[in-house]
This record gives C-alpha cells, sequence and structure tokens, in this order.
C-alpha cells in the first residue's frame, strides 16, 4: 500500500471515532468547489546534508514530528543526506507544478541557538536550515520564494539581514521557543529597527512550540512581540497563538485583542486547519472580518498528517464535498480546498501575493 493510500485509509478510521464529537459551523450554501489563487506563505524547507548547509539534531531526529514527517509527505528516506535533501525539494516542485492554483509558496529557513559570543550552538539547536541553502532552492523554481531565517543572537546579524534580502527574501521566520529568542528583549532594538529599513515583515511562531524542541515555551507569548510592533516592524503571528497560554489567559485571545491596537499586526492560519485546532478556526469564521489581517500558510510538512484530513471536520464541510477533497492526490490543493469548504475567504488564500509585491 502507498503511503497517501495508507493516508486516506487512517482518514477513514480517525473519522469514524471523531464524527460524534462534531458539530456543524460550515457556511450555509458555500458551494466548496470554486477554484482559488493560493500564495502560501508558510512552508519549512528541511534539510538533512552538512554539504549543503543543513543539519538534524540528533534529538529531534529520534522524535515522532520528524519520523512521521518524512513517512506521511512520500519521500523515500534512502541515501545520502545530499539524496534526500534532493528528494524533498522534488516533492515540493511536483506539488506546485502539479497545481494550478498555487502561484507562489515562501519556504522558511532555520536559524539556530546561539551563544552568549554570538557563536552557533549546534547541541542546543534541533534542526540547521542555512539561508544559503534556501536560496540556491528558491534561486532553481520560479515559484518558490525565500523566507530567511536569522537569530538576532548571531554576532553577525544585521550583516546576514542585510545579505538575504539583497537576495530576495520577503521575511524573517522565527521559532523564539525554540531558538531562544526572547522577542521582548530590549537588546533587540536594533535589529528590529533593521527589519523595519529593509521592510522585511517578521513571521514569528507563537503560542506554545510542540512539533520542536524549545528553550523557553513562554517567549511564545504574543504579547512579547508588542516591543517589535512598536518599533514599526510588520509582525506576522505564525498560527495566529493558536496553542498554549499562561495564568493571564489564552495566546490565541491575547493575539486577537492585540490587533485591534497594531495595524502592522497579521496572523497566519498555518495549523488552523488541524483536528485539534478546530475551536480556533470556528472562532476566526464566526468573526469573518479577521480574515482581512489573514495570511494562508500551509505549515508544510504537517499538513500531510492524518490530523488534517477534511474527514476530521465531517458535519461542518457536508460528507459529499469532504470525498470529493480526500481524493485530491495533491495535498497542498486538498488543504486549500478544505479551508475554501469550512468558509475561508479566497482573499485569504491569496494574500500573500501582496506581501510579495511589497516587499520586493
Amino acid at each position: 500500500m502507498r503511503r497517501r493510500d495508507f493516508f486516506k485509509s487512517l482518514s477513514l478510521i480517525l473519522a469514524q471515532n471523531v464524527f460524534p464529537l462534531i458539530r456543524p459551523f460550515g457556511v450555509p450554501g458555500f458551494d466548496g468547489g470554486e477554484p482559488a489563487s493560493v500564495c502560501d506563505i508558510h512552508i519549512h524547507l528541511l534539510g538533512t546534508s552538512e554539504q549543503n548547509g543543513c543539519f538534524v539534531g540528533q534529538k529531534y531526529a529520534n522524535s515522532f514530528v520528524y519520523r512521521a514527517s518524512s513517512f506521511f509527505i512520500d519521500i523515500d528516506q534512502s541515501g545520502s543526506p545530499e539524496e534526500r535533501d534532493i528528494k524533498y525539494v522534488a516533492r515540493l516542485r511536483e506539488l506546485f507544478d502539479g497545481s494550478d492554483q498555487h502561484r507562489y509558496g515562501v519556504l522558511l529557513a532555520m536559524d539556530g541557538v546561539y551563544d552568549a559570543a554570538g557563536n552557533l550552538n549546534r547541541e542546543d539547536t534541533p534542526f540547521y536550515v542555512s539561508n544559503d541553502y534556501l536560496l540556491s532552492v528558491c534561486a532553481e523554481h520560479e515559484k518558490f520564494v525565500p523566507g530567511a531565517s536569522v537569530n538576532p543572537h548571531r554576532k553577525d546579524a544585521l550583516d546576514e539581514l542585510a545579505k538575504v534580502k539583497e537576495k530576495g527574501a520577503v521575511l524573517i521566520k522565527w521559532i523564539p521557543n525554540s531558538q531562544n529568542i526572547d522577542p521582548s528583549d530590549g537588546r533587540l532594538m536594533l535589529f528590529y529597527r533593521r527589519l523595519r529599513e529593509l521592510n522585511l515583515p517578521l513571521l514569528s511562531h507563537s503560542g506554545t512550540e510542540y512539533a520542536v524542541s524549545s528553550v523557553d515555551q513562554s517567549y511564545g507569548d504574543p504579547a512579547r512581540l508588542r516591543t517589535a510592533l512598536e518599533e514599526g516592524v510588520k509582525v506576522i503571528v505564525a498560527h495566529c497563538a493558536a496553542g498554549g497560554g499562561d495564568r493571564e489567559g489564552s495566546y490565541f485571545y491575547r493575539f486577537i485583542d492585540m490587533i485591534e491596537n497594531y495595524p502592522n499586526l497579521y496572523g497566519d492560519i498555518s495549523g488552523l486547519g488541524m483536528l485539534h485546532y478546530q475551536r480556533r478556526m470556528r472562532y476566526l469564521l464566526d468573526h469573518p472580518t479577521l480574515f482581512e489581517r489573514m495570511y494562508y500558510g500551509s505549515d508544510f510538512p504537517l499538513v500531510s498528517f492524518p490530523f488534517t484530513s477534511p474527514y476530521c471536520f465531517l458535519g461542518r464541510i457536508p460528507l459529499s464535498e469532504v470525498w470529493i477533497i480526500q481524493e485530491m492526490d495533491n495535498i497542498l490543493l486538498r488543504d486549500a480546498a478544505k479551508l475554501r469548504a469550512l468558509g475561508v475567504p479566497a482573499e485569504c488564500l491569496a494574500r500573500g501575493m501582496e506581501l510579495l509585491r511589497e516587499t520586493t
């Protein structure tokens, strides 16, 4: 049995277990069938080859998320690290070339953890995907756009920002929880000012980080991004801070409250099509004007997991539409179709193209 066939079978089994718990909240009268232009701003470029300037820490390599990602995206993991990197990029190219809707995809690098001297701390870095590798991959496919990653604690951080901007980067990606970055740290002011001067938005993971090992989960509090916002940086909160919170409340609702106060604050809806974030998606659908401040991201390769299947949304999406969507072999097309069937506006899926025009 092919892995994608296994995925479909597993989705059916999952649906049988979750269907009794699901209440409908779909959009009445939505036909679910019209195509939409898609710009995906949240695609993880993974790499394992030191030759490509990448590595995977042993702890992360043994994690469920890493192993499951390799399985569900249907990539043969045999061969050298260089060969595996080639296969990963080839799979991404196959998905984009097989879609008449996906115009562009922002591929994301992953910087590491740095010590007090600004040197890379390999031991505490879960995985590392260099900006140079990212730029080389994006240069070979017209639909791929670089989303660089620069830890502000690296000693050449400002120079690296200038370099990646010159070579076409359209945003900077952080996972503060895992990269040991406190976004509220006053020492980052020069970094934020340089982001603003270079017109580079900051796409920052917010909320608890479940997929990658973390240094400090409190760094995922969206309130810590106020320092960047007040310096005029355009900030995109990945996953809308969907997971986690503290004694003062949910990170998600904290982010929603902040939108009213910061016109330069946006969210991306990557991950909100997963089973365990249904409540967050439901809130956005019940408050549709919020989508005017949202970008679409698939969170590839996590979008390949069974708990993203449209069968998880039976009762919210009619069975007839679920069947059609699930039969799509292209998982990126499937994700976009599922979100449209749920009622996510087409403008949200395409908004990333505005970001590219603003930053290039």
